[in-house]
């Protein structure tokens, strides 16, 4: 669980040097708001530096990413269709329990509303960045984020942190959720209001905590892997096509 918590740890402090580095360029008043339309920057160090301490760990006990992914090249096929099957049915809980907790928050009248503001930045806070940094983020982002969080994530938190938690006797409810609470706690560092941070926690917890579930039962991470990388693509791809689209 140490890597876990480490990972969360530097991610926090990435976030923090970035929005400092963002406020003194800009002149806008520090917030860590202001981070989150760079967050697949800073995440990548982050998922290369997770991904090598956890090699060397696993290395100094005769294993490797490989061996802990259950990687197969035989099997990569399967795999990635499993994974397609995996992200709707992890999305179920995920939807759920972001609506559930926009209801509790807002209310029936003030739910659908509140869509607007809460994953919307405050203007005020807005950066307006040359459209060369844009474009080439946005290039970087694509290449880059989908191919380095997805492993990093899942091996770190369901390969590592849960099979750890197993190994030491915990219960299993334990190993699926702790990791799945870190999981969460992460992502309230995407989110460009408090409000979005507690959805965003809430949905990405159960989200983290069916991965875990479905690697429990069926043993196999690579198709959580497939899962997790085929959403990171999707959500790294569509700012290249605001961009690239034609004007007007």
């Amino acid at each position: 669980m140490r890597l876990a918590f480490l990972r969360v740890a530097l991610l926090l402090v990435a976030a923090t040097v970035v929005a400092a580095v963002v406020s003194a360029a800009s002149g806008a008043q520090f917030s860590l708001a202001l981070t989150p339309q760079l967050s697949a920057l800073y995440f990548i160090p982050i998922n290369l530096a997770c991904l090598w301490l956890l090699r060397r760990r696993l290395r100094a006990r005769g294993s490797g990413l490989r061996q802990l992914a259950r990687f197969d090249r035989g099997r990569l096929g399967r795999d990635a269709l499993m994974g397609a099957l995996w992200l709707f049915v992890m999305f179920v809980p995920f939807a759920l329990a972001l609506n559930l907790v926009m209801l509790a928050m807002f209310g029936p009248a003030g739910m659908l509303a509140a869509y607007e503001t809460v994953f919307a930045p405050d203007p005020a806070l807005l950066v307006e960045w040359p459209r060369w940094f844009n474009v080439s983020s946005a290039l970087v982002a694509a290449l880059l984020f989908p191919v380095t969080n997805a492993p990093a994530e899942e091996l770190v938190y369901r390969g590592h942190a849960q099979g750890e938690l197993l190994a030491a006797g915990r219960p299993a409810w334990a190993a699926v959720l702790l990791p799945a609470a870190l999981f969460g706690a992460q992502h309230a560092l995407l989110s460009p209001s408090a409000a979005g941070a507690l959805v965003y926690v809430a949905a990405f917890f159960a989200w983290g905590a069916c991965a875990g579930w479905i690697y429990l039962r069926t043993r196999r991470l690579m198709p959580i892997v497939m899962a997790h990388f085929y959403t990171n693509a999707m959500f790294s791809v569509v700012p290249l096509a605001f961009l690239f689209a034609p004007p007007g």
